[in-house]
């Protein structure tokens, strides 16, 4: 029997499209990293805008803002976007709901959305998604990015996403489970 994912995650084409939802394990992850984004998350509360605390990464830029379980992630290389993307650890289904509402508008007042959606309703599948804890994220792939500086940021998102889905502050309670 294959042992349940500690989280998921839903990545989405810019034009909106729902590519595939893994299950991901925490021991696929560098603990170090884990530290790292625990620690991050830790210090610098709920809602925060600023360059990566590590002067090999401060080029990079992270957006977080936080609430009841739900969380709005951003990520830019020099400013241009890297990713957006939302994570959902299952706490609380109507801030989940509003949030995935306000975040899926946002992309979809995105030019590069409008130009690359071939449906009426990019990115409506994510409604869809009940697994939990989920990552749904959108890789904006930007040619003016490094492919050295994209691999860096999904790295970077991947131990984010599971320090965020699987270790919440303390108080908080974690919801595991799947639909």
């Amino acid at each position: 029997m294959t042992p349940r994912p500690d989280y998921f995650v839903a990545p989405f084409t810019p034009g909106g499209d729902l590519i595939a939802v893994a299950g991901r394990s925490v021991s696929e992850l560098s603990p170090r990293w884990l530290d790292f984004c625990r620690g991050l998350l830790r210090e610098r509360g709920p809602v925060f805008h600023e360059p990566v605390p590590l002067p090999p990464l401060s080029h990079i830029t992270l957006r977080f803002t936080s609430v009841d379980g739900a969380a709005l992630v951003g990520l830019t290389v020099h400013g241009n976007a890297v990713s957006s993307a939302i994570a959902l650890r299952g706490e609380n289904p109507v801030t989940e709901t509003d949030a995935l509402k306000m975040f899926v508008e946002s992309l979809r007042a995105v030019p590069l959305v409008k130009q690359a959606a071939e449906g009426a309703s990019p990115f409506e599948a994510a409604f869809g998604l009940n697994e939990r804890p989920l990552y749904v994220v959108v890789p904006w792939a930007d040619p003016q990015i490094a492919d050295g500086d994209q691999q860096l940021v999904m790295e970077l998102e991947n131990h984010l996403a599971a320090a965020f889905l699987r270790d919440p502050p303390h108080g908080s309670r974690r919801n595991g489970t799947s639909g």
